[in-house]
């Protein structure tokens, strides 16, 4: 209850902060009648209704914060309800990651949105809790409640035991990284950070941290580095913002052309039921249109199979942009400007699956650096981080 009280708290704060900003007379409506639905516990309502002011305002965080805290409390009623909802509840759960991953989509620099899919989706393929000692882990819980209450030596002495109990404890070393940290002490929660990048070094949340140390103590330069490398590993949003931060201070600027993505990642089989959010597409209209002749080349994984022969490209989604581009060739879409000028560069694909990059590309973003890295490298020095276009 205290949480469901927070929650609506919070979305009085946002429905303020969004009327007042510019917004026409039929949605500030709208956005009352999903303020007294959410006060009656109508999350599902408020959420359909807020999909659909969403498609008139589809880069304000503000709005799609507030769309991932009502479905998430509509999933968290419907599991309270038991068996009898539990499909519901399935499904209110899918609606609730599906907000995040278009809230990602939809705003630029949205790192939280962008680490969550990551924990949700990638980082469980390197490094799980289940093998771990269970006493190493009773001390990790203790050690983040000491944390979240601001105790930090204590958190430090916690994280510390869990870790010598289990030195498989990923999580302990991040602990360790934070706590130290939050006192400020930068050169040894870089020394942590740096340990559980060792220990799991497909798992970026350590890059991250690292990067933010850096640059808090004052080596900006090596924090940059970290931002690059880390970009190979997985780009989350994050690191485009720490990046951001660190080239203006160089009087340089971070070329990432994003764009706006009117449509959920082509796939094979949509097994995350990500369903489509926006009414009109625009130009991915085409993109999504390209689907259908892509169907019988590539495999689950959005690879083309070994037995297709066709001079087309190794990935569908670079496949998908290429008839998106076709399509309009000749029209007036400055957003596909960029694509357009990297494309005839021979650099769609660096374009895609790093300034673009989203989780649903992992598998085919996996196998471009896996084969293509100093084409990525490469990229990331002469376009992301320099003038660019």
């Amino acid at each position: 209850m205290n949480t469901l009280r927070s929650f609506l708290f919070i979305l009085f704060l946002v429905f303020v902060s969004v009327s007042s900003a510019q917004m026409d007379k039929a949605n500030i409506r709208t956005m009352k009648k999903i303020d007294r639905l959410s006060k009656r516990g109508k999350f599902e309502n408020a959420g359909k209704r807020m999909r659909a002011v969403l498609n008139k305002y589809p880069v304000s965080l503000n709005l799609w914060d507030m769309y991932i805290g009502l479905t998430y409390n509509d999933y968290v009623q419907k599991l309270n309800k038991g068996n009898p909802s539990e499909i519901n509840a399935k499904k209110a759960l899918f609606d609730h990651y599906n907000a995040v991953y278009y809230a990602n989509m939809s705003v630029p620099f949205n790192s939280r949105a962008s680490s969550m899919l990551r924990e949700l989706y990638v980082d469980k393929i390197y490094y799980s809790k289940k093998t771990l000692d269970i006493q190493s882990l009773e001390l990790l819980e203790k050690a983040r409640q000491e944390m979240n209450s601001q105790n930090y030596q204590l958190a430090i002495n916690l994280y510390s035991k869990s870790y010598s109990l289990d030195s498989n404890n990923y999580s302990a070393l991040i602990g360790l990284g934070k706590s130290h940290a939050k006192m400020e002490y930068y050169g040894k929660a870089i020394q942590y950070y740096k340990k559980a990048k060792l220990a799991q070094p497909m798992i970026n949340e350590s890059n991250k941290l690292l990067a933010t140390a850096l640059l808090k103590k004052g080596e900006s330069s090596l924090a940059l580095e970290v931002c690059k490398n880390s970009l190979l590993i997985y780009p989350e949003e994050s690191i485009f913002s720490l990046m951001h931060t660190i080239l203006d201070g160089q009087n340089k600027q971070l070329q990432r052309n994003w764009v706006l993505r009117l449509s959920p990642i082509n796939i094979i089989d949509d097994y995350y039921h990500r369903g489509q959010l926006f009414d009109n597409q625009l130009h991915f209209t085409h993109y999504q249109d390209a689907m259908q002749s892509a169907k019988e080349y590539y495999d689950i994984n959005g690879l083309l199979k070994k037995e297709v022969s066709l001079p087309i490209s190794q990935y569908l989604e670079v496949y998908c942009w290429e008839k998106m581009l076709k399509a309009t060739e000749g029209m007036d879409v400055p957003a596909l400007s960029y694509a357009r000028f990297l494309h005839d560069k021979g650099l769609l694909e660096p374009y895609i699956f790093i300034n673009l990059f989203n989780v649903d590309l992992y598998a085919q973003f996996s196998h471009f650096i896996e084969n293509k890295k100093n084409v990525a490298k490469n990229f990331i020095n002469q376009y992301l981080v320099s003038s660019g276009f």
